[in-house]
């Protein structure tokens, strides 16, 4: 059953559980998925790892000063930047933009200026256990207390694919199925498996009233 809440009230449930089902997105994600592979050949600077030669690294402006700052603790646990890669359409300058995206923002309880970030996990890297602090949205909105992330899936489940929500385990997923959970809920994701993994977060500003299946 679809109720519609606040986006106060949605916040505060979202307290209560690890993470919540959202519902599914309808579309090509077989087509989406080729276009995602061949953005990924023609891009290859667009590959990043979560343990950073601070050294090496442009990190932009202060935010991006802190977001290197809060991976420091991947390090410490004995992370490496061979086993922490992903490919993401917004770990450089310009940020990529795919022609699907807007189609799939338009779908979720957002206002105007959410930002898409399509990843990619090969086999045998991890996203170790963090907070999102939406470095990269935070640039053009620093004082949102309503922003959130989404994510949607945009290939099935594989064996070896695990995500991590608090004290829950996320498996089994379809393509397009969305979930979300709170802005504070720590979580990893793990590609364990043998083929790749395909993931879009969605962050932007909750619209003032939404509609969430119970």
């Amino acid at each position: 059953m679809y109720v519609f809440v606040s986006r106060k009230s949605f916040l505060e449930h979202l307290e209560t559980v690890d993470y919540l089902k959202f519902g599914n997105i309808s579309a090509d994600w077989s087509e989406i998925v080729r276009q995602s592979d061949a953005a990924v050949e023609a891009n290859p600077n667009y590959w990043c790892s979560l343990v950073i030669d601070k050294t090496t690294f442009d990190s932009w402006d202060s935010i991006g000063d802190e977001y290197i700052e809060s991976m420091r603790q991947h390090r410490e646990w004995g992370y490496t930047p061979e086993n922490t890669r992903s490919w993401e359409t917004t770990s450089t300058k310009p940020q990529l933009v795919m022609p699907w995206e807007q189609a799939i923002t338009d779908q979720l309880p957002l206002q105007v200026g959410a930002i898409g970030r399509p990843t990619l996990q090969k086999p045998g890297n991890i996203m170790p256990w963090h907070q999102d602090k939406f470095f990269y949205f935070r640039r053009n909105h620093p004082q949102s207390q309503f922003a959130i992330r989404f994510l949607c899936f945009m290939k099935d489940w594989a064996a070896g694919h695990v995500l991590q929500a608090g004290n829950s385990i996320i498996s089994h997923w379809s393509a397009g199925d969305v979930i979300v959970w709170h802005p504070d809920r720590w979580h990893l994701s793990l590609n364990a498996g043998f083929v790749d993994k395909w993931t879009t977060n969605i962050t932007g500003i909750l619209n003032e009233e939404l509609w969430v299946n119970t």
